[in-house]
């Protein structure tokens, strides 16, 4: 049907008229205008290269009027960005439905994106062309986004000995997904070393985020070993704008793999096989001591030895043992053993308390450690000397059940009577022996004032040092209390040797202490048991000081 429009337009006069002819003339024009294109960013990719798909049609349509999913098979896809128009041009209304997304394909080949049917219109097919990642101009682009970095410290070592394998991702690009397996190799032990590292750096003008982690193998057998790689997998956000998400894409990268040469030990290497460039081996004393020759201490006084064991390229299970023979004459406490590593050595810390238990000359161990020095490639020996002690008597420790001696008086010396018949001398005798009672009761009085005023002092440090060694016990800190006990111990002789049965429960119980804190089994001690016996002890003292006057200094 043709139609003239002018025509109609100057003959009709009537709006109404005028508005139902334009539309019967748009209405077929619209119908015939409504056409479904699909278009494509690129027909060449490679394997998950994101390349952008749009599609229109030229009539206002349901934003869910196509099925995306018959891309699954050959295409990963993101979110569609739908969007329409309208417009009124030269008299004519149009309208437009527009979709656009990213894909990316799962595999080398030709894969069709299929025909997609909106209303009664259709897209035509299309071909893609799908290369290898370095088949393409832009797959450097695409490898450089994350990057798989490895290296170690050496690639020639000895059986036993570790070596640091370093690997360090840049990644360029967002990822929503990340997980990096660790190395491996025919007769490695592998372990992570510590948290990884994070730090940023620009390189060529762009950023780039530094995730580095470290492992330590250890070698278990001797000959050639290659370093399978560790490998990153993730999955990267690509092709998103402010108009569209994006799609999420699988991303696999691969450090090199690297072989290393294993040496076997030596025929000639005697005692335990410890392979290392470096082995320091360091003691400390507490008290501290300036000669390991001669040094006194008491019966019953701790003295704490710090062992320190730092072992470069050594897995802290080939760390070795420290046994150390001690004589019988002191008692020996065993910390557990800390372990750490720093700065690419595995170091070991060994805390003993030793107590001396009789009096004499006691000699504690040095500590001897072979070991292989994979620089030189020669056997070394490290050693720590060890101590000379001058143990003597602790005056409470050797008496703690013995009372003090009886103090038998002198026998009175029997003098015979004589008659004094001479009455001239009497008077000037008693004059003297008046002079010299005044003057034994003076010294007799300042001598008692002179004792009140020591044991005041006594009293004051007695409170002190029983006040240190409560704290000590509620703070759980072994070492202090038994230095404190001893020294309060000493103090409160007086007291204790008249109770040797509570006494004897003080020193089980400080004892008892020692042998928990330090046993190799977990377990507490309660030391409420300790503190009540201390009090105990308090009450005795409070019970047997009696006020004193002046008047108890008047001769009888």
């Amino acid at each position: 049907m043709s139609v003239n429009k002018s025509n109609w337009i100057k003959k009709c006069r009537s709006p109404w008229l005028l508005l139902l002819t334009m539309f019967i003339t748009l209405l077929p024009l619209q119908a015939i205008a409504a056409q479904a294109e699909a278009t494509v960013s690129k027909n060449v990719v490679a394997v998950n290269q994101v390349f952008r798909l749009s599609i229109s049609v030229d009539t206002a349509i349901n934003p869910d009027s196509i099925d995306f999913s018959v891309l699954s098979p050959n295409f990963a896809y993101g979110q569609p960005n739908a969007s329409s128009s309208t417009s009124f041009i030269n008299g004519a209304l149009s309208r437009n439905t527009t979709w656009t997304l990213s894909l990316a394909a799962k595999k080398v080949g030709a894969a069709t994106i299929p025909a997609f049917k909106i209303g009664s219109s259709q897209t035509t097919p299309i071909t893609i062309t799908v290369l290898k990642g370095s088949q393409t101009n832009n797959s450097a682009t695409d490898q450089a986004n994350v990057r798989v970095t490895a290296e170690i410290d050496k690639n020639i070592l000895y059986v036993g000995e570790s070596i640091n394998y370093r690997v360090k991702i840049l990644i360029g690009e967002q990822l929503s997904q990340a997980s990096l397996s660790a190395p491996s190799g025919d007769g490695l032990a592998v372990s992570q070393v510590g948290q990884d590292a994070q730090h940023n750096i620009v390189q060529n003008g762009r950023r780039y985020l530094v995730i580095t982690r470290n492992y330590q193998l250890t070698a278990e057998k001797a000959g050639k070993i290659i370093i399978q790689s560790s490998k990153f997998n993730g999955s990267a956000v690509r092709g998103a704008n402010g108009f569209n998400s994006g799609i999420t894409v699988p991303v696999n990268e691969d450090a090199r793999n690297i072989t290393i040469n294993i040496k076997p030990k030596p025929t000639a290497y005697k005692g335990l096989w410890l392979p290392t460039s470096d082995l320091q081996l360091q003691q400390t004393w507490q008290p501290q001591v300036s000669n390991l020759n001669d040094v006194t201490t008491k019966v019953g006084e701790p003295i704490t030895r710090t062992i320190t064991l730092r072992i470069k390229d050594v897995a802290q299970s080939n760390m070795p043992n420290v046994n150390l023979t001690y004589p019988d004459t002191v008692r020996i406490y065993n910390e557990k053993p800390e372990y750490r590593t720093e700065n690419g050595y595995s170091v070991m810390t060994l805390k003993q308390v030793i107590i001396p238990r009789q009096t004499g000359k006691v000699t504690l161990p040095p500590l001897t450690i072979n070991w292989w020095n994979t620089t030189t490639e020669k056997q070394q020996r490290s050693k720590i000397k060890g101590l000379t002690l001058n143990v003597i008597a602790d005056p409470t420790a050797n008496n703690q059940f013995s009372s003090p001696a009886t103090i038998t008086p002198p026998a009175a010396t029997i003098h015979s009577a004589k008659t004094i018949t001479a009455a001239g001398i009497w008077p000037w005798t008693t004059l003297i022996f008046a002079l010299l009672w005044l003057i034994t009761l003076v010294l007799l009085i300042k001598k008692r004032q002179q004792t009140v005023i020591a044991t005041t002092v006594t009293a004051t440090q007695t409170t002190d040092i029983t006040s240190m060694l409560e704290a000590a016990i509620n703070a759980n800190e072994p070492i202090k209390v038994q230095t404190y006990y001893q020294q309060w111990r000493q103090q409160q002789y007086s007291t204790l040797t008249t109770q040797p049965q509570l006494l004897q429960q003080l020193d089980n119980e400080v004892q008892a202490m020692m042998a928990t804190h330090y046993s190799p089994l977990d377990s507490a001690w309660n030391n409420q048991t300790l503190l009540a016996l201390l009090i105990q002890v308090k009450q005795l003292t409070a019970t047997k000081k009696a006020p004193m006057t002046l008047s108890s200094l008047d001769p009888q």
